[in-house]
């Protein structure tokens, strides 16, 4: 029986253009140019590798020979032509791999068979394979007969990587383009040679192989083989996991459901679980990454079908979407990319993992330990207020003790003149008039209202920002937008620390514009966390643009991006270099002469 065994790859080749899988549009038009006898002299079959370009030239080139074609232009398999390519001893076709025959030599003696008649059939068919490993003379020497070869001569050629062949070439080919095969396609045909084999075979195991073939029908072939021998008959989702060691989708789905309970702390074990599976971190990350774009394509009946999964996935899939909305999973598919981008260069990798899965809780659960709560900035407003009164008890021994009910009437800064009869008390009483008037920051109260709701909570914080402000030299040089930026990205880069890696992330892929000669705005993506995250920085950073640029009454604003903003998002370096030479146009010169390059 082992000698006996052929692959399934071999064994179940198409030998009609009905049994071709995928291929539907390519086959319909061949068949439809053998029943009209419209032929080309040269054929270029172009695609991914397995999908059948060397399979569909094999058929062509059996249909063309047959003495008895069937009224759907297919071959009768029964006449001597269809009898001797069956059988592998058709002296018609003639196959030429030209990843070993490249030379000018081997298209020499190609170019001398031509010349000899067919001896049985209308057509010799030549059918070179990966034509593009040829040589350019080979190429050269090639042209002619390309051109005007005989009546009886066809040549069928077949590449992975179109772009490498000569124009030269593809002006004298009929140009077939293969598409890869999808997912449903390959499912479906690894069912029939499961059926035919006798092997019972999960739907999702199917799923799975196919979903890892990539569009490629050999390769789902193959797999197919591996799993059923170490099944043994029978092939479980279980079986194709193991033997394939893929990511399961399932571990997905327990991370996005951790995520929205906000349990971070069993969204570090599982990522634990999954190391210590063997997966590559950046498997994981560019794993969740994909399972976050299918949750959103998903979610829109427009977009559902590029999610190529069986039904039953499917439904698992629509179920966890509906919990989600649309600008977290955005913000997930941007962090886990970026975090994808840096893992190679990270010097910690599983820290770079965990710290981007951290910061992932709080996009989907708004409230939770790592929340970032406002509570903790307060905190000096609360402890100012009793300051005050303890400043005017100790102002009570001056000949003017009356005055103590100035608290209520803040705007009056009447306090002011008491501190110096006491020298001792008068560095504990001089703080406390920058602290009276928090009302007085413009800047902060206009970025709580652009987003709704009023964050009181905060005010310590601004308050702190206000008085280093007013204790700084009242400055108001001009600057240019470019100057805004240079000061933004310097701040981004070299302020913020590395426990703010999420709002250095945010930050660093948006540029601030000015909206008046002192005024600025910037604009972030939606979400609540984007939101919280920029704010409790906002203050930092307004009081080093200031010092920075020299000028103490420059505001920032934050908005919402709009639906035009977010579609150009720059994603990847290239897009960020993009948007800087649209910004600067020097940088491309000065890119150009010093020969830079994005690593």
């Amino acid at each position: 029986m082992a000698e006996n065994y052929i692959v399934s790859a071999r064994k179940y080749r198409p030998d009609s253009f009905q049994s071709i899988v995928g291929q539907g549009a390519m086959a319909s038009t061949l068949r439809t140019a053998v029943l009209q006898g419209r032929l080309a002299h040269a054929y270029l079959f172009c695609g991914p590798r397995g999908v059948g370009k060397t399979t569909a030239a094999r058929v062509l080139a059996k249909t063309i020979n047959c003495m008895h074609l069937s009224p759907e232009g297919e071959a009768c398999n029964e006449c001597e032509s269809c009898r001797a390519f069956n059988e592998g001893r058709s002296f018609n076709i003639f196959e030429l791999d030209a990843a070993s025959n490249n030379s000018v030599e081997d298209i020499r003696q190609l170019t001398e068979q031509v010349g000899m008649p067919p001896a049985l059939g209308k057509y010799k068919v030549y059918i070179i394979d990966e034509v593009h490993m040829l040589s350019v003379t080979a190429f050269n020497a090639f042209l002619k007969t390309l051109e005007e070869p005989p009546s009886y001569a066809i040549f069928i050629l077949a590449t992975t990587e179109k772009h490498k062949i000569l124009p030269t070439i593809l002006s004298r080919c009929q140009i077939y383009d293969f598409k890869r095969i999808t997912v449903q396609d390959i499912t479906r045909h690894l069912q029939y040679v499961a059926t035919s084999e006798g092997i019972e075979a999960d739907e999702a195991a199917l799923g799975l192989i196919a979903e890892k073939a990539d569009g490629g029908m050999r390769d789902a072939l193959s797999m197919f083989d591996r799993i059923s021998s170490f099944a043994g008959g029978k092939i479980t989702y279980e079986h194709a996991l193991e033997s394939l060691n893929v990511l399961d989708y399932a571990y997905f789905i327990r991370a996005f459901d951790l995520l929205l309970a906000g349990d971070y702390r069993s969204l570090l074990l599982l990522l634990d679980e999954l190391l210590g599976k063997g997966f590559e971190g950046q498997t994981i990350l560019s794993g969740l990454a994909t399972f976050a774009r299918d949750l959103l394509v998903v979610q829109h009946p427009g977009t559902s079908s590029l999610l190529e999964k069986p039904d039953r996935v499917t439904a698992e899939y629509v179920a966890l979407a509906s919990r989600c909305t649309a600008p977290q999973l955005f913000a997930a598919i941007r962090a886990l990319v970026q975090a994808d981008q840096q893992y190679r260069g990270a010097t910690n990798k599983r820290l770079l993992i965990e710290l981007t899965l951290l910061g992932l809780v709080p996009v989907f659960h708004s409230e939770g330990e790592l929340t970032p709560t406002p509570s903790s900035s307060p905190k000096p407003a609360v402890t100012s207020a009793p300051t005050a009164p303890k400043a005017t008890t100790q102002a009570s021994p001056t000949p003017s003790p009356q005055p103590t009910p100035t608290p209520s009437a803040q705007p009056v800064p009447q306090p002011q003149p008491t501190p110096p009869t006491p020298p001792p008390p008068a560095p504990a009483s001089t703080p406390q008039p920058p602290i009276t008037p928090p009302s007085a920051n413009p800047s902060t109260g206009q970025t709580r209202q652009l987003f709704g709701r009023r964050r009181s909570v905060q005010e310590g914080a601004s308050e702190t920002q206000q008085r280093e402000v007013s204790e700084a030299k009242e400055e108001s040089e001009p600057f240019t937008e470019q100057d805004l930026q240079r000061a933004y990205v310097r701040f981004v880069e070299q302020e913020l620390s590395s426990e703010q890696v999420i709002c250095r992330n945010i930050l660093h892929a948006e540029l601030p514009a000015l909206t008046g000669e002192r005024e600025a705005e910037l604009a972030l993506p939606p979400g609540n966390a984007i939101r919280d995250a920029v704010e409790a920085v906002q203050p930092q950073l307004l009081t080093f643009l200031r010092r920075t640029l020299r000028n103490s009454h420059l505001t920032l604003t934050l908005r919402e991006k709009n639906k035009q903003e977010q579609a150009l998002i720059a994603l990847t370096p290239e897009d960020r270099m993009k948007k800087l030479i649209e910004i600067n146009p020097e940088v491309q010169r000065l890119k150009d002469e010093l020969q830079l390059r994005l690593s």
